[in-house]
């Protein structure tokens, strides 16, 4: 599914009951999917969250899709554990 597309389904104000939160999941999850495998996903998430902000539809789904698109577009920041030696305490 294209990124326009995505945009145009959620930007359509949904008569049913759907939680915005799962469709903004699933239409991320579709659009992960139809990248080139070759592609930078961080990158190819930004530019897709540049242009959805670009839209003047502001619905609860496409808002939360940016969002995800936005923290898609973060690099991962991975803790280090450092070990060191563990001092004994003596007793005194």
């Amino acid at each position: 599914m294209t990124l326009n597309t995505i945009v145009d389904v959620l930007s359509a104000k949904p008569a049913s009951t759907a939680n915005p939160e799962h469709l903004a999941r699933a239409s991320f999850l579709q659009w992960c999917l139809s990248l080139d495998s070759a592609l930078d996903l961080r990158k190819e998430a930004r530019a897709a969250a540049a242009k959805v902000e670009q839209s003047d539809v502001d619905t609860d789904a496409l808002i939360a899709f940016q969002k995800l698109l936005v923290e898609a577009s973060r690099p991962v920041s991975l803790s280090v554990r450092r070990r060191g030696r563990r001092r004994s305490n003596p007793l005194q």
